[in-house]
C-alpha cells in the first residue's frame, strides 16, 4: 500500500512554482487514486443491480433494495461530509484525534437513529403511508433497513482516517482499500444471492454492511504510519488556531445539514416515482440509470477534496479549476458516446440483464442526465473552495435551493405532465442541479 508523493508535496510543501500553483502531474497524483476510489465505490449499486437482475423477482428485489438504500443514505447523511472536514481540518494530531472522537460519537448517534426508523412504527409511517410505496415492495425494504442501520460506524471512522491520509498525500492506500471493500461486496453478494436467492434485498443489504466493516478496518492501518510519523507529531496549532470541539460542530454543522438535505432527494425521488406514470417499472429502472449515469460521473465528486486539498490561494484555484472543468467535460463526452450510441443497449441489456421495456424507459431519462458530470464537476470546485475557506453555510444555502427546486419539479411534474417515473426523476435531479449550481457561482467567494 504505498502512498502517492507527488502529491504529498503538493499538500504539504507546494515548493517550487508555489505561487503559480500545482502542476497537473501533481493534481492528477493526487486526484487519480481518490477518482478510482470512486468509481469503485459507485460500481456498488451497478453491482447490486446486477446480481439483483438475475434473482427470480428481480423487479420486485430491485424496487425493494432501492427503497431501503435510499432511506439509509437519508439516515447516514449527517456523517458524510466527515471525509471533507478532515481533510479541511486534520492539520496535526490533536485536531485529528478531536476529529475521531467526533465522529465516533455522530457514528454512534446515525446507527441508534437508523434502527429506531427500521424497527418501529414510524417506518410504515413513513414509506407506506407518506412515501406511497407499494406494500409488497415496502415489506421487502424492511428487513434490508434494519440491516443498512449498521453501517453509519464504519462509514464515520473510515471517513475521518481518509482525510488524514489525503492530506498527507497518501490516497493510494484509498484506493486499493476501497479495492478490496468491492471485492467483499461481490463476494458476499454472489455468495448470499447463491444461498437465499429469493432474498435478494436482504442479502444485497448484509453484503453491505461486510463490505464497509473490511474497508474501514484496512483504512484505519492505513493511516497508522502517517499518525506515528515523527512529521505529523511533530506539527502543533498556535493557541489560537487550536481547534476545539465546539469549532469543530459549528464548522460541521452546515455540512451535515448539507448532507441531511441532499440524502433527502432519494425519498423524494421514490415518492414522485410512485405518484407518477408506470410506478412500479420506473421504481424498478430508477436505480439502473442512476447507477449507470454516477458511475461515470462519480469521479467528479473527488474533484471536491482535491480542491479543498490544493486551492490554497487564487493561483492555485485557477490551476485546480482548469484541471478540473477539464475531467468534467470529458466525463460529459463519455456518458453521451454510451446513452446516444448503440453502447446503450449492450450495457443496459448485456451488462446490467435490464429487460427491454425497462430499457425502453430508461432511456429518455439516461439522455436527460447526459450533462451531469459537468454539473457535478463545476458544483464539486465551487463546494471545495468554500469548505477550504470556512464558508459551509453558503454550501447548505445552495443545497436547501436545490432539494426545494428538485421537490417542485417532481410535484409539478406529477400534477401536470404524463412523464414516466423515470424520466420525472432525471428532469427533477438536474433542474435541482443546475439551482445550485447558480448559487454556488453566485456565492463562489467567502
Amino acid at each position: 500500500m504505498g502512498d502517492t508523493r507527488a502529491s504529498e508535496i503538493a499538500v504539504k510543501q507546494p515548493g517550487r512554482g508555489a505561487a503559480a500553483g500545482p502542476t497537473v502531474r501533481q493534481m492528477s497524483a493526487l486526484w487519480v487514486p481518490l477518482a478510482a476510489s470512486i468509481v469503485m465505490m459507485v460500481l456498488e449499486p451497478s453491482i447490486i443491480n446486477i446480481g439483483l437482475g438475475r434473482t427470480a423477482n428481480a423487479e420486485l428485489a430491485l424496487a425493494a433494495y432501492g427503497v431501503a438504500f435510499s432511506l439509509a443514505l437519508l439516515v447516514e447523511a449527517p456523517i458524510l461530509m466527515l471525509l471533507d472536514t478532515s481533510v479541511a481540518r486534520s492539520n496535526d494530531r490533536d485536531a485529528f484525534v478531536l476529529i475521531r472522537r467526533f465522529s465516533l460519537g455522530l457514528g454512534l448517534v446515525v446507527t441508534a437513529i437508523g434502527l429506531v426508523v427500521s424497527l418501529t412504527p414510524l417506518y410504515d409511517l413513513l414509506v407506506i403511508d407518506l412515501m406511497n410505496i407499494p406494500a409488497d415492495v415496502a415489506a421487502r425494504a424492511e428487513p434490508t433497513l434494519q440491516i443498512l442501520s449498521f453501517w453509519s460506524l464504519p462509514i464515520a471512522w473510515r471517513r475521518a482516517h481518509q482525510g488524514v491520509l489525503i492530506r498527507n498525500g497518501r490516497t493510494a492506500v484509498i484506493t486499493v482499500a476501497t479495492g478490496v471493500r468491492l471485492v467483499s461486496l461481490a463476494g458476499a453478494l454472489f455468495g448470499g444471492l447463491y444461498l437465499l436467492p429469493d432474498r435478494g434485498a436482504v442479502v444485497a443489504g448484509i453484503a453491505m454492511d461486510i463490505s464497509v466493516f473490511v474497508e474501514a478496518a484496512l483504512i484505519t492501518l492505513a493511516t497508522r504510519p502517517v499518525l506515528n510519523s515523527e512529521a505529523f507529531q511533530g506539527r502543533r496549532s498556535g493557541d489560537g488556531d487550536r481547534l476545539t470541539m465546539r469549532g469543530l460542530w459549528r464548522f460541521y454543522r452546515p455540512l451535515a445539514m448539507t448532507t441531511l438535505l441532499r440524502q433527502t432527494t432519494r425519498p423524494l425521488l421514490n415518492t414522485g416515482i410512485a405518484a407518477a406514470v408506470l410506478p412500479r417499472a420506473s421504481l424498478a429502472a430508477w436505480p439502473v440509470a442512476w447507477g449507470l449515469a454516477i458511475l461515470i460521473a462519480g469521479p467528479a465528486w473527488s474533484l471536491q477534496q482535491l480542491t479543498t486539498a490544493l486551492a490554497e490561494d487564487e493561483a492555485a484555484y485557477a490551476r485546480v479549476r482548469r484541471f478540473s472543468l477539464a475531467l468534467s467535460t470529458f466525463f460529459t463526452l463519455l456518458l453521451a458516446v454510451v446513452v446516444f450510441t448503440p453502447l446503450y443497449g449492450q450495457v443496459m441489456g448485456f451488462v446490467y440483464n435490464l429487460s427491454p421495456e425497462l430499457q425502453e424507459i430508461s432511456r429518455p431519462a439516461m439522455q436527460v442526465m447526459v450533462v451531469l458530470p459537468l454539473i457535478m464537476g463545476i458544483q464539486s470546485i465551487l463546494r471545495g473552495r468554500l469548505i477550504r475557506g470556512g464558508c459551509t453555510g453558503t454550501v447548505r444555502s445552495a443545497m436547501t435551493l436545490n432539494v426545494l427546486t428538485l421537490a417542485a419539479t417532481l410535484f409539478l411534474g406529477v400534477a401536470l405532465t404524463p412523464a414516466t417515473g423515470v424520466v420525472l426523476a432525471a428532469t427533477a435531479t438536474l433542474a435541482g442541479g443546475l439551482v445550485e449550481l447558480a448559487w454556488l457561482r453566485w456565492k463562489a467567494v467567502c
